[in-house]
Protein backbone atom coordinates (compact mmCIF):
# COMPACT_ATOMS: atom_id res chain seq x y z
CA UNK A 1 0.00 0.00 0.00
CA UNK A 2 2.82 2.23 1.02
CA UNK A 3 4.45 1.39 -3.02
CA UNK A 4 1.17 2.55 -4.20
CA UNK A 5 1.20 5.77 -2.29
CA UNK A 6 4.93 6.37 -3.33
CA UNK A 7 3.79 5.86 -7.20
CA UNK A 8 0.71 7.98 -7.22
CA UNK A 9 2.78 10.90 -5.48
CA UNK A 10 6.18 10.26 -8.33
CA UNK A 11 3.29 10.46 -11.01
CA UNK A 12 1.48 12.94 -9.76
CA UNK A 13 4.61 15.26 -9.39
CA UNK A 14 5.60 14.41 -13.11
CA UNK A 15 2.26 15.77 -14.52
CA UNK A 16 2.37 18.86 -12.38
CA UNK A 17 5.95 19.37 -13.56
CA UNK A 18 5.06 19.27 -17.12
CA UNK A 19 1.19 20.77 -17.14
CA UNK A 20 2.75 24.24 -17.59
CA UNK A 21 3.68 23.05 -20.94
CA UNK A 22 0.90 20.95 -22.20
CA UNK A 23 -1.27 23.89 -21.50
CA UNK A 24 0.69 26.97 -22.80
CA UNK A 25 1.14 24.58 -25.65
CA UNK A 26 -2.37 24.20 -26.74
CA UNK A 27 -3.73 28.02 -25.26
CA UNK A 28 -4.71 30.14 -27.89
CA UNK A 29 -5.22 33.76 -26.89
CA UNK A 30 -6.13 37.24 -28.62
CA UNK A 31 -3.91 40.15 -27.93
CA UNK A 32 -4.87 43.53 -29.43
CA UNK A 33 -1.98 45.03 -31.76
CA UNK A 34 -2.38 48.59 -32.12
CA UNK A 35 -1.15 50.64 -34.97
CA UNK A 36 -0.59 54.64 -33.74
CA UNK A 37 0.37 57.89 -35.46
CA UNK A 38 1.80 58.64 -32.65
CA UNK A 39 4.76 57.75 -30.07
CA UNK A 40 4.62 54.48 -28.64
CA UNK A 41 6.48 55.03 -25.96
CA UNK A 42 4.03 58.07 -24.98
CA UNK A 43 1.17 56.10 -25.39
CA UNK A 44 2.45 53.20 -22.65
CA UNK A 45 3.33 55.26 -19.93
CA UNK A 46 0.34 57.49 -20.42
CA UNK A 47 -1.95 54.03 -20.43
CA UNK A 48 0.43 52.21 -18.15
CA UNK A 49 -0.26 55.34 -15.41
CA UNK A 50 -4.02 55.98 -16.21
CA UNK A 51 -4.42 52.39 -15.60
CA UNK A 52 -2.82 51.62 -12.79
CA UNK A 53 -0.61 49.02 -15.32
CA UNK A 54 2.72 48.13 -16.51
CA UNK A 55 5.20 48.46 -19.83
CA UNK A 56 6.36 45.06 -20.13
CA UNK A 57 8.43 45.70 -23.11
CA UNK A 58 9.85 48.24 -25.33
CA UNK A 59 11.72 47.99 -28.64
CA UNK A 60 13.10 51.23 -31.00
CA UNK A 61 14.42 51.53 -34.36
CA UNK A 62 15.11 53.61 -36.63
CA UNK A 63 11.63 52.74 -38.15
CA UNK A 64 9.41 50.83 -36.22
CA UNK A 65 8.28 51.39 -32.61
CA UNK A 66 6.65 48.58 -30.00
CA UNK A 67 5.65 48.27 -26.70
CA UNK A 68 3.74 45.70 -25.23
CA UNK A 69 1.63 46.64 -22.05
CA UNK A 70 -0.61 45.63 -19.09
CA UNK A 71 -3.45 47.48 -18.38
CA UNK A 72 -6.90 46.32 -16.62
CA UNK A 73 -5.26 42.49 -16.54
CA UNK A 74 -4.97 42.86 -20.35
CA UNK A 75 -1.97 42.79 -22.60
CA UNK A 76 -1.84 45.03 -25.62
CA UNK A 77 0.88 45.54 -27.91
CA UNK A 78 1.16 49.27 -29.57
CA UNK A 79 2.99 50.13 -32.77
CA UNK A 80 4.32 52.29 -34.94
CA UNK A 81 6.13 52.36 -38.50
CA UNK A 82 4.72 55.48 -39.72
CA UNK A 83 1.21 56.93 -41.30
CA UNK A 84 0.48 54.04 -43.12
CA UNK A 85 -2.71 52.59 -41.12
CA UNK A 86 -5.63 54.64 -39.16
CA UNK A 87 -7.24 53.79 -36.25
CA UNK A 88 -11.38 53.87 -36.28
CA UNK A 89 -14.25 53.76 -33.54
CA UNK A 90 -15.00 50.57 -35.69
CA UNK A 91 -12.62 49.43 -33.12
CA UNK A 92 -12.87 50.04 -29.25
CA UNK A 93 -11.48 48.75 -26.22
CA UNK A 94 -14.03 48.40 -23.41
CA UNK A 95 -12.96 49.56 -19.80
CA UNK A 96 -15.45 48.14 -17.06
CA UNK A 97 -15.60 50.12 -13.72
CA UNK A 98 -16.92 49.47 -10.70
CA UNK A 99 -17.82 52.52 -9.44
CA UNK A 100 -18.54 56.68 -10.77
CA UNK A 101 -15.38 57.86 -9.01
CA UNK A 102 -13.07 55.07 -11.16
CA UNK A 103 -15.14 55.58 -14.16
CA UNK A 104 -14.69 59.94 -14.04
CA UNK A 105 -10.83 59.49 -13.30
CA UNK A 106 -10.62 57.03 -16.28
CA UNK A 107 -12.72 59.56 -18.98
CA UNK A 108 -10.52 62.77 -17.07
CA UNK A 109 -7.47 61.25 -18.11
CA UNK A 110 -8.55 59.98 -21.54
CA UNK A 111 -10.03 63.53 -22.22
CA UNK A 112 -6.84 65.10 -21.96
CA UNK A 113 -6.27 65.84 -25.45
CA UNK A 114 -9.17 63.63 -26.91
CA UNK A 115 -12.39 63.72 -27.75
CA UNK A 116 -15.92 62.55 -26.12
CA UNK A 117 -18.26 61.16 -28.91
CA UNK A 118 -21.45 59.42 -27.39
CA UNK A 119 -22.66 57.12 -24.86
CA UNK A 120 -19.60 56.20 -23.13
CA UNK A 121 -17.24 56.73 -26.02
CA UNK A 122 -14.39 58.59 -25.75
CA UNK A 123 -11.48 59.02 -28.90
CA UNK A 124 -7.93 59.65 -26.54
CA UNK A 125 -4.75 61.73 -28.26
CA UNK A 126 -3.54 58.76 -29.64
CA UNK A 127 -6.69 57.87 -31.65
CA UNK A 128 -7.51 54.85 -29.45
CA UNK A 129 -11.63 54.33 -29.07
CA UNK A 130 -12.77 53.39 -25.48
CA UNK A 131 -15.71 52.46 -24.06
CA UNK A 132 -15.40 53.74 -20.62
CA UNK A 133 -18.99 52.03 -18.73
CA UNK A 134 -20.31 50.61 -15.26
CA UNK A 135 -19.44 47.03 -14.99
CA UNK A 136 -22.96 45.91 -14.61
CA UNK A 137 -24.37 47.76 -18.01
CA UNK A 138 -24.63 45.21 -20.33
CA UNK A 139 -26.96 43.49 -17.52
CA UNK A 140 -29.36 46.59 -17.44
CA UNK A 141 -29.34 46.98 -20.78
CA UNK A 142 -30.52 43.03 -20.92
CA UNK A 143 -33.24 43.69 -18.60
CA UNK A 144 -36.44 42.68 -20.18
CA UNK A 145 -38.68 45.10 -18.79
CA UNK A 146 -36.35 48.20 -17.88
CA UNK A 147 -33.61 47.35 -20.62
CA UNK A 148 -35.03 49.67 -23.46
CA UNK A 149 -35.33 52.43 -20.60
CA UNK A 150 -32.05 52.58 -19.82
CA UNK A 151 -30.76 52.30 -23.21
CA UNK A 152 -32.68 55.35 -23.90
CA UNK A 153 -31.29 57.59 -21.00
CA UNK A 154 -27.81 55.57 -21.98
CA UNK A 155 -28.38 57.39 -25.76
CA UNK A 156 -28.62 60.65 -24.32
CA UNK A 157 -25.39 60.93 -22.20
CA UNK A 158 -22.00 61.41 -23.51
CA UNK A 159 -20.16 60.58 -19.96
CA UNK A 160 -21.67 57.77 -18.32
CA UNK A 161 -23.14 58.29 -14.65
CA UNK A 162 -24.05 55.31 -12.71
CA UNK A 163 -26.94 57.18 -11.09
CA UNK A 164 -29.15 57.91 -13.81
CA UNK A 165 -28.43 54.67 -15.18
CA UNK A 166 -29.30 53.12 -12.27
CA UNK A 167 -32.28 55.42 -11.51
CA UNK A 168 -33.54 54.34 -15.30
CA UNK A 169 -33.49 50.56 -14.21
CA UNK A 170 -35.88 51.52 -11.56
CA UNK A 171 -38.11 52.97 -13.22
CA UNK A 172 -37.40 56.39 -11.60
Amino acid sequence: MNTRRTTHVTVLRALLAIAPRLFNEHMISATPFLWLQHPVDDAAYFYAELFDGEVLAEEYSRDSQLATIRVAGQTIHLFNAGPRKELTDAFSLQVSCSTQEDLDRIWAGLLRGGTPTAAGWIDDRFGVTWQIVPVHLNEWLRDPQRGPHVTEIMQGMVKLDFALLQAALRGD
